[in-house]
């Protein structure tokens, strides 16, 4: 599972960094939604705090004792999102590229693979609460 889960991982930061700078979008110098871009010091904040994260959820990772498939790719695409939007953040001074249009807002592939990521995380936490409960 281990190398599952940094493939993801490196899978997601790969094509997100790809995708960011060879396709027009554009800068988002805040976080969710562009909340915050007035707040000229808040990138560092949210690079760091991204940093620490990803660090105690590698932490995370490896503590725990039933690893399955599920769990294992939600938390890589996690993580790897991090990675991307913190990564993009320090190379663009700041923003992020979002590139993909849902009309509302703007997205790019860190964004999704955090959502899914979190989703597949919830999922493999309730499934493991049933299984634990019968």
């Amino acid at each position: 599972m281990i190398w599952l889960f940094f493939g993801v991982i490196a899978a997601v930061v790969a094509v997100d960094l790809i995708t960011k700078f060879t396709i027009d979008g554009v800068l988002n110098p805040g976080i969710a939604w562009g909340l915050g871009a007035e707040l000229g010091w808040l990138w560092i904040a949210v690079v760091v705090v991204s940093f620490v994260l990803v660090v105690a959820l590698v932490w995370w990772f490896f503590r725990r004792k039933k690893r399955n498939w599920l769990n294992t790719t939600g938390l890589g695409l996690f993580v790897g999102g991090i990675l991307g939007n913190a990564v993009d953040r320090l190379i663009s001074g700041g923003a992020v590229h979002d590139f993909i249009d849902f009309g509302i807002f703007r997205n790019n592939i860190a964004d999704m693979a955090l959502s899914i990521g979190a989703v597949l995380i919830c999922l493999s936490l309730i499934m493991e609460e049933i299984h634990a409960s019968r």
